[in-house]
């Protein structure tokens, strides 16, 4: 083949290529799904005042199935406008917080509206504002706000010193008696609404804003953990799981279920949410869980003390070598509950194990375990040498690690 003739060839091959890829067809360009929104625009009023409710919260919230999940917020301006742009389309609530008026985001959390009754729970969320958003035409709300009920109070510990800094809360009282009768807290809203929780000042005193109209709990948080002894085992101290703070209720108690109540009606205002914190009759107990077959103390034990007459929880902890401790209890009449743990894996020798290869957990209550003991406690002072013997623990599931190569 000459010259020529490999030019005339390779130019057809290349004239044939190309017009292949041109009957080719053109891949397929990947659409983005298309996303439609609306806009809300609308005006905030202080029921009271008929004027704008200036520089307040707006919240706009759309309904989960498993709670109420917060999509966007702004702020009213100088004359009460506020506006939402590029919202996607759906159902929304949306609500207004401003300190002194109705704080409906108190109360908008599934778990709250759970605890109400079905009429109680319609009736509330028929006063929240909502609205449907389409692209096909904007939104238009005016919002009215109504004056807030307002709880005052102040907390003292017995001896007379205000107990400063502590937080304040405050729960709806209703009729399930499984939490002592009370919702959530709502002094601390379960979605953030622009204000922080409530906290006692230098004179112990403390004021609540924004209450909903009904019947609620009040308490203050009290941190419980102690100084601990510097010669003490780092062990004890990583397994010591009691409760980090109690609480305690207008009344003076640590329970729910005995606490005195304060109503507040629309607009209205309680001066009565007195708190005193009974350090002098709160009180230590000590003592060791034993095994009933050797008479010696577990590697780990479960310990729980519950209110005798209603099986309340109030401390729980883990043992190590069966040694407990638990602070600040109340006086009042309790069971002792306690049951021992499998040896660690690989651990026979009674002993705690080393730090690194423990695991704490404490079941929770009504766990079905059986092989533990109770013992009721009348607890009116402190109490050393308490002594509770149980069965040995099943066997653990755990296998042995491999050693170390």
């Amino acid at each position: 083949m000459n010259r020529s003739t490999l030019a005339i060839a390779i130019f057809c091959l290349a004239a044939a290529l190309t017009c292949g890829a041109q009957d080719a067809p053109p891949p397929q360009a990947t659409v983005a799904p298309t996303i439609t929104t609306g806009t809300i625009t609308g005006t905030v009023y202080c029921a009271d005042t008929d004027l704008p409710a200036r520089l307040a919260a707006v919240d706009l919230i759309q309904t989960a199935k498993y709670g109420y999940a917060m999509q966007d917020t702004a702020t009213t301006d100088l004359d009460g406008r506020f506006a939402f742009n590029h919202v996607q389309e759906g159902d929304y609530y949306v609500v207004t917080v401003l300190p002194g008026y109705e704080n409906l985001m108190s109360v908008m959390s599934k778990s709250f509206l759970d605890a109400m009754t079905a009429d109680d729970r319609k009736m509330l969320l028929a006063v929240v504002p909502s609205v449907t958003v389409s692209s096909r035409q904007p939104a238009q709300l005016s919002i009215r706000l109504e004056r807030g009920a307002e709880i005052d109070g102040t907390a003292t510990y017995d001896d007379g010193s205000p107990a400063i800094g502590l937080h304040v809360s405050t729960a709806l009282k209703t009729g399930d008696e499984s939490n002592g009768g009370a919702t959530q807290s709502s002094g601390e809203p379960p979605i953030y609404s622009g204000a922080g929780p409530t906290t006692s000042d230098d004179r112990g005193r403390f004021r609540i804003l924004g209450v909903l109209p009904g019947v609620y709990l009040v308490s203050v948080s009290v941190p419980v953990r102690w100084a601990q002894d510097t010669t003490a085992d780092p062990l004890a101290e990583a397994m010591q799981s009691s409760i980090g703070s109690m609480d305690v209720f207008v009344g003076g108690g640590q329970r729910a279920s005995k606490a005195a109540t304060i109503k507040v009606t629309t607009g209205g205002a309680s001066k009565d949410a007195d708190i005193t914190i009974p350090l002098s009759r709160l009180h230590t107990i000590r003592g060791q869980v034993l095994l009933k077959s050797t008479n010696q103390p577990p590697s780990t034990a479960t310990v729980r003390l519950l209110y005798a007459d209603s099986s309340e929880p109030a401390r729980s902890m883990v043992a190590p070598n069966g040694e407990f401790e638990f602070r600040y209890v109340p006086e009042d009449s309790f069971i002792l509950r306690a049951a021992a743990s499998p040896a660690p894996m690989g651990d026979d020798s009674g002993s705690a194990p080393p730090m690194g290869r423990y695991s704490l957990n404490v079941p929770p209550d009504g766990d079905g375990n059986d092989s533990g003991a109770e013992m009721p406690l009348a607890v009116t002072s402190d109490m050393d040498g308490v002594s509770i013997s149980v069965p040995d623990p099943s066997p653990s599931n755990q296998s042995v690690p491999p050693a170390n190569p």
